[in-house]
């Protein structure tokens, strides 16, 4: 966990100037094993200490975002129950980020949003001012599970407020 940390704190005053022109997304994925966020040896309690170090990482870059990154959105992703593809990420493009947050429909499945539900407030987790949450469920086909269904939260943190 302090190795988690160090990482988090790793994002102070910091923001990538490495990105490819034409990029819609950009991403750290958290650094820890598997087995520490997800499995049998987990539990809410680590796994929440695990979503504070991500969103602490964002909240270091929204503030050193510099002026021309104005547009781009940057979040911590809190994925659950796959707490291992779990994320640190800059939206690049704002039509990619909405395709991932609002609600929607399709023949595949659908999304909805989980307000007035709060991971913040059920694991007691920090934001800063400037820091919102918005959680999202998807519902989708998936023929390897035994329902034939997927079904997920993904938490965003961070520059989450409509524009």
């Amino acid at each position: 966990m302090r190795a988690l940390d160090r990482w988090a704190a790793s994002f102070e005053g910091y923001f990538p100037q490495e990105i490819p022109a034409g990029e819609r997304y950009w991403n750290w994925k958290i650094p820890v094993l598997f087995s520490l966020v997800e499995g049998r040896h987990t539990n809410s309690q680590i796994q929440a200490r695990c979503a504070q170090a991500l969103i602490n990482a964002c909240q270091h870059l929204m503030h050193a975002k510099p002026p021309e990154a104005e547009s781009w959105r940057v979040t911590a992703v809190i994925c659950l129950p796959d707490f291992f593809t779990s994320e640190v990420c800059l939206y690049l493009d704002e039509d990619y980020f909405q395709a991932h947050t609002r609600a929607s429909a399709s023949e595949h499945g659908s999304s909805r949003l989980l307000a007035p539900s709060s991971l913040a407030e059920a694991w007691s987790l920090q934001l800063v001012n400037g820091c919102g949450e918005l959680g999202t469920e998807i519902n989708a086909l998936d023929e390897d599970q035994p329902t034939g269904r997927f079904i997920a939260q993904r938490w965003y943190f961070g520059e989450v407020m409509p524009r």
